[in-house]
């Protein structure tokens, strides 16, 4: 079985990925969530594009490959900030879902991405979170 060809546009997309999941990890080490957050939202659904699985995969290919090679290990709300940032990008529409779950005497949070029905990040265990806030 042949391996699939790395492309010049997958090898731009992992840099852009990879750049977008150092700014976003910095940015939540730093900068308080609720001084950053209201970046994501989009402010201008007018423009956006139906959203596309091919251009959807592009995405989410960009950043589990940025994921792989960064040295820490990129929490749910990393890959969240950065799929959104990659989604603008395509100017494809992006909704983050914040989800919450008491577990044993305390509270567990998740977050996930999804553009249209598709995830971009976040589908493991996301059904054991109760919504809490969607930004989109």
């Amino acid at each position: 079985m042949a391996a699939k060809k790395i492309t010049l546009s997958d090898v731009s997309y992992f840099i852009i990925a990879s750049v977008f999941l150092y700014f976003c990890q910095l940015l939540i080490i730093f900068i308080p969530f609720r001084w950053y957050i209201h970046w994501f939202k989009d402010h201008r659904k007018e423009n956006h594009e139906v959203s596309t699985y091919e251009k959807i995969l592009v995405v989410r290919k960009a950043l589990l490959r940025g994921l792989h090679y960064i040295p820490w290990d990129g929490k749910c709300l990393v890959q969240v900030l950065t799929g959104k940032l990659l989604l603008n990008m395509f100017h494809l529409p992006g909704t983050i879902c914040f989800g919450m779950t008491k577990g044993n005497d305390s509270l567990k949070a998740h977050a996930w991405l999804k553009s249209g029905d598709h995830f971009v990040s976040g589908k493991k265990g996301h059904k054991k979170f109760t919504v809490v806030q969607e930004i989109s």
